[in-house]
C-alpha cells in the first residue's frame, strides 16, 4: 500500500511554534490534509513525550494512533555547530535510551523540544545508529542550521558514517539536490518542519511510501531501499531562502553580484544572506537524478490558493477559511483536492478556486522567487497574455538578479 507521511513537525515546547500545536490538534489537521502518518517531533522532551504516551495508543511496532491519525517518533536536534539532525525512532525504549545517551552532552534536553547536543554530526549519528533510530540532517541548504551552511560535504559532517536520509527543505527539490553527486545514491525526503498545525503548514511537505504495512520496520525499509514513490512539496521558489537576497529590504541578487558587493545590499546597506540556489551552484558538481529517483511533485497549499483567488492578504480571514471549509467538506482530504480530483468537481464548489488549482497544475501560473527570509509570491494570472506580461515586468526577480541602478559600498 502507499501512504503519505510528513516526518518532520514540532512540539509547543521548541521556540518559535505555537500552543495549538498539541496531539489531538496535529491528528484533527494531519486527516484534513490527507496524511496517513504524521512524525510526533521533539520525542526527547520529558513533558512532551508524557503526553505522546497518554494521547495515542500503539498499534503497530513503532506506530502510534490518536482517533484515525497514526504517528511515529521523531525529533529533531542541534548539534555542537548548529546542525539539525532529523531523528526517526523504532519505539519508546529507543527514545529513552538515546535520551540518557545524549543528556550527559545537553543543558536544554529537558527544557528545549529542539535540544542543542554539544556532539557533532558524527557522534550524535552514531548514537543514532546504536538505538536503531534513522538519522539524516534536516532541511539540509537552509542558510540557517543545515549542514551545506556549515559544512561542504557529507562526510565533513558524518565522517564515514552512512546516514538513512537527506531532507530536502522547502527552498529545494529533487532536481536542485542531485546537482550534487554525493546524494545521488541517497533516499530524499520532503517533509514540513511545521511548527503550526493549520493545514497550509503542516503537511505542505510530504512523502508518498510504498509499504506492505504501516510500521517503523517497513518505513525503514522503503527509506533504505529507495522505495520513496513520490516527494511532494513546495516550488522551490516558494522558499524563504531560495534566491540570495537582503534580509531587511529582500532585494535578490545574483550569486556573482552578491559577492561583487561584499553580501551587501546596495539599497538599503543590509546584509545579503547566501540562497538555497546559489549555494547549490557552489556545490555542484555534475551530478545526475538517478533513474531510480522518484517524481518531485510541486505543490501550493489549497489556503494560499484561495487566498490569491479572493484577493485576501491572509490564509485565516473568515472567507478563505469559508470556502477552504467547503472544499474538505466535499471531498476527502486537501491532498485529493489539490493532486486527485478532476478540475471540473472542483469548479462546482467554485468556479474561480478550481480554475486556479486547474492553472497551478497545468503550470500557468508564475511563482515570484523568495529569498532573504520572505516566502515566495504566487501569482495566479487571468490569461496568457498577462502571464507574459508579468514574466516580462518582473524577469529579473524571477532571475534572483538586482536590475537597478547599481552602486559600489562607497556611495553609502
Amino acid at each position: 500500500m502507499e501512504i503519505d507521511a510528513d516526518f518532520h513537525v514540532h512540539s509547543p515546547f521548541s521556540g518559535g511554534v505555537s500552543e495549538k500545536m498539541e496531539i489531538p490538534v496535529i491528528a484533527e489537521q494531519a486527516e484534513t490534509k490527507g496524511l496517513d502518518l504524521i512524525g510526533t517531533g521533539d520525542i526527547l522532551h520529558p513533558e512532551w513525550r508524557r503526553k505522546v504516551e497518554k494521547q495515542t495508543e500503539e498499534r503497530e511496532e513503532g506506530i502510534f494512533s490518536h482517533g484515525d491519525t497514526k504517528f511515529i517518533l521523531t525529533t529533531e536536534v542541534e548539534d555542537k555547530n548548529r546542525v539539525h539532525h532529523v531523528i526517526i525512532f523504532p519505539g519508546p525504549s529507543s527514545v529513552e535510551q538515546l535520551y540518557s545517551q545524549l543528556s550527559n552532552f545537553s543543558s536544554d534536553i529537558d527544557k528545549e523540544g529542539r535540544p542543542r547536543v554539544e556532539l557533532d554530526g558524527e557522534k550524535i549519528a552514531e548514537e543514532a545508529k546504536k538505538v536503531d533510530a534513522l538519522i539524516g540532517p534536516s532541511h539540509a541548504f537552509t542558510p540557517w542550521t543545515s549542514i551545506y551552511k556549515e559544512h561542504g560535504s557529507l562526510e565533513s559532517c558524518y565522517g564515514e558514517l552512512d546516514i538513512d536520509f537527506l531532507e530536502l527543505g522547502l527552498s529545494a527539490d529533487t532536481e536542485l539536490a542531485d546537482k550534487i553527486s554525493e546524494h545521488n545514491s541517497l533516499t530524499f525526503l520532503s517533509n514540513s518542519d511545521s511548527h503550526s498545525p493549520w493545514p497550509h503548514r503542516i503537511g505542505r511537505e510530504f512523502n508518498r511510501i510504498e509499504v506492505d504495512k504501516l510500521s517503523f520496520k517497513e518505513i525503514k525499509k522503503a527509506i533504505k531501499q529507495n522505495k520513496i514513490k513520490l516527494n511532494v512539496g513546495f516550488n522551490p521558489r516558494e522558499g524563504k531562502y531560495h534566491c540570495s537576497a537582503c534580509q531587511e529590504c529582500y532585494q535578490k541578487y545574483s550569486l556573482a553580484q552578491a559577492r561583487r558587493n561584499d553580501w551587501k545590499c546596495v539599497e538599503c546597506g543590509g546584509t545579503v544572506k547566501k540562497g538555497v540556489k546559489d549555494r547549490i551552484k557552489e556545490l555542484s558538481d555534475g551530478g545526475k537524478s538517478p533513474n531510480w529517483r522518484p517524481e518531485y511533485m510541486h505543490l501550493v497549499p489549497l489556503a494560499e490558493i484561495i487566498k490569491q483567488v479572493v484577493g485576501h492578504s491572509s490564509v485565516t480571514t473568515k472567507k478563505v477559511q469559508r470556502i477552504y471549509d467547503r472544499y474538505v467538506e466535499k471531498f476527502d482530504s486537501e491532498t485529493d483536492i489539490l493532486v486527485d480530483e478532476p478540475a471540473k468537481k472542483l469548479k462546482k464548489v467554485n468556479q474561480k478556486v478550481g480554475a486556479a488549482v486547474e492553472k497551478f497544475r497545468e503550470g500557468k501560473t508564475v511563482m515570484v522567487p523568495g529569498g532573504g527570509g520572505e516566502y515566495g509570491e504566487l501569482i495566479i494570472p487571468r490569461n496568457e497574455e498577462e502571464r507574459r506580461r508579468i514574466v516580462e515586468e518582473r524577469e529579473s526577480e524571477l532571475n534572483c538578479e538586482y536590475r537597478g541602478n547599481q552602486k559600489s559600498l562607497g556611495e553609502f
